[in-house]
């Protein structure tokens, strides 16, 4: 028996589980949309509508309101034969500015289209950080397949005993069998029961953990679904939620290239202020009057074209070190696939004897069963064979999930699935 748990203790990556015939893909879609961090990506798209807001403000027209009062010691004095003029030592001016771009050199379309990469990449993160989900669902899918499996062959296994051991009491009973020979079998019979405790409480666990990633209830009498992620085709194209951000962290620096571009374009604006005060412009009138300016302004950092050649090979640079991790990327998830394909062919190879395996092992303890009740074998060679056969009827069923796991293992690394 000791061999046919050792076989449930492989660590598989990958698979899932499902509900009333529930399949592993609708497991990941349900945990997907149950998973806290998928909230994140409507806290971004509103802050992205509050961040463009901002940005389409940028054409509104600038008002300033502005009051002061002021005193000074020394002021303006005409002395002329026959004329001196003296003028106050206070000043009051109360303005009220606009001012309107008129052009900005294409700034804000810019930042509306940074604001925009800058979204989709965080929310394409969020993606990313989401598709760990299908291996944490398929390692519970597998798991509790394994789990269910394992229950079952060993509530076989204790039916055969108990049958054995029925058989084995009338025997003793007649004194044609040592009464060892049937305290051995009760005792096998009470380790299985320890062993199939164990196994039930354990499926809890995985029930309950399943249940709490996909929000949906699930228990033993959930039927599982043995289709792959996917489908039962294995896919090697390459689509990974990682590819697209890739490609929008090169559109972001082409944004903040065009930028900079900008920056070193003239802006043009216009502005009007309608002032109360005194002095004015005409500073000999010091009465408390209303007067108004308008001006047209252009401004011009010429300093900025300095370093235009400068940013555009920083540009160039980075996208060369974007194109390098993302060959990297590329490389890694290709080795794995090939490691992945390789372990699919043979799965599918040893699928194809272990039903030849099962029908001569089922041969042998038969033999062994009709051998046992004659006296012929001990207890301990007929548990061996048993166990034999029912280790490769495991084996066979081990082998069918491995394969399932195999194939979705490959659609999780390639990306062509749907999430």
């Amino acid at each position: 028996m000791r061999k046919l748990l050792t076989v449930l203790s492989i660590a598989f990556t990958g698979m899932g589980f499902s509900q009333t015939a529930i399949s592993l893909d609708s497991c990941i879609a349900w945990s997907k949309k149950n998973y806290p961090i998928i909230k994140q990506n409507e806290v971004t798209l509103r802050q992205a509508e509050q961040n463009e807001k901002g940005i389409r403000e940028n054409w509104l027209p600038k008002i300033n309101f502005q009051a002061q009062a002021t005193y000074n010691t020394e002021v303006v004095q005409f002395n002329f034969p026959g004329m001196d003029l003296k003028f106050p030592h206070d000043a009051y001016m109360a303005s009220l500015g606009l001012e309107q771009n008129v052009y900005d050199g294409g700034q804000t379309k810019t930042q509306h289209s940074i604001e925009k990469i800058n979204t989709e990449l965080t929310v394409q993160q969020n993606e990313v950080e989401l598709y760990k989900l299908v291996d944490r669902v398929n390692q519970l899918y597998v798991n509790i397949l394994l789990g269910r499996e394992n229950l079952k062959i060993l509530q076989l296994y204790k039916e055969d005993l108990t049958n054995r051991a029925s058989n084995m009491k009338i025997s003793v009973d007649n004194g044609m069998v040592l009464a060892s020979s049937l305290d051995e079998l009760e005792a096998e019979i009470l380790k299985t029961d320890q062993n199939i405790i164990e196994s039930k409480y354990q499926l809890e666990g995985l029930y309950k953990t399943l249940a709490l990633y996909i929000g949906k209830p699930v228990n033993e009498s959930t039927e599982f679904s043995m289709s792959p992620i996917g489908g039962n085709a294995a896919r090697l194209d390459i689509n990974r939620p990682e590819m697209k951000i890739f490609d929008l962290q090169s559109k972001m620096l082409d944004e903040r290239f065009k930028l900079t571009n900008v920056n070193a374009i003239p802006r043009i604006t216009v502005g009007a202020a309608g002032n109360y005060g005194r002095p004015g412009p005409n500073f000999i009138n010091q009465e408390l009057r209303f007067f108004a300016s308008a001006n047209l302004t252009i401004r011009w950092n010429i300093s900025s074209l300095y370093g235009l050649k400068r940013e555009r090979t920083k540009v160039e640079l980075n996208k060369n070190l974007l194109d390098i991790q993302k060959e990297a990327f590329l490389f890694n998830i290709q080795a794995s696939l090939n490691t992945q394909a390789a372990q699919l062919e043979a799965i599918a190879q040893m699928i194809e004897k272990d039903e030849t395996i099962i029908v001569k092992r089922h041969n042998v303890t038969t033999t062994a069963t009709s051998q046992m009740e004659n006296g012929k074998i001990t207890v301990v060679n007929y548990l061996a064979q048993l166990n034999s056969e029912l280790q490769a009827k495991l084996n066979k069923t081990v082998h069918e999930i491995k394969r399932m796991n195999a194939i979705s293992s490959i659609n999780a690394t390639s990306g062509s699935i749907k999430f």
